[in-house]
């Protein structure tokens, strides 16, 4: 299964590596294509300190957890998906949060689903007829999870 990655599922793997998103997204057995954005980076980093706050770990830590997170995800630029898409995904989600148009955008062009934490962009596209994404609990159902 193809997964987009929103930012926040990244944020909570590495606030909490030990947690159930980080395992998910860890775990090669599930044999999911875990997909991102290089927004992404921007966002991580630009919130480091807030990170390190959160998390307790030291600078160093909190760098070899990112790594290990990073690592597992298949990064798309942006720049290859075509305006169709953004434009598309920019009417979806400019009453929603802007900043996840990008998202949207890659799951309309590679034609799979969000993977996200955030229930109010997954209310918001749905009530809009988007489907194209899946909340943790949903995927934790469907990978038929029982210990996370």
């Amino acid at each position: 299964m193809r997964l987009i990655l929103d930012t926040n599922l990244l944020f909570s793997s590495i606030v909490k590596p030990d947690g159930r998103i980080a395992d998910i997204i860890m775990n090669q057995g599930f044999k999911l294509e875990k997909i991102g954005c290089y927004f992404s980076h921007i966002e991580l980093f630009s919130h480091k300190q807030k990170l390190l706050n959160i998390s307790k770990l030291s600078e160093v830590e909190l760098l070899d957890v990112m790594y290990l997170i990073l690592k597992q995800i298949n990064f798309v630029n942006e720049v290859n998906i075509p305006t169709q898409f953004h434009m598309q995904a920019f009417q979806l989600t400019k009453d929603i949060d802007e900043k996840d148009t990008i998202f949207v955008a890659m799951s309309l062009f590679l034609d799979c689903n969000i993977w996200s934490g955030d229930k109010v962009l997954i209310e918001g596209l749905r009530r809009k007829g988007f489907t194209n994404i899946i909340s943790t609990n949903e995927l934790i159902e469907m990978l038929n999870i029982s210990n996370i």
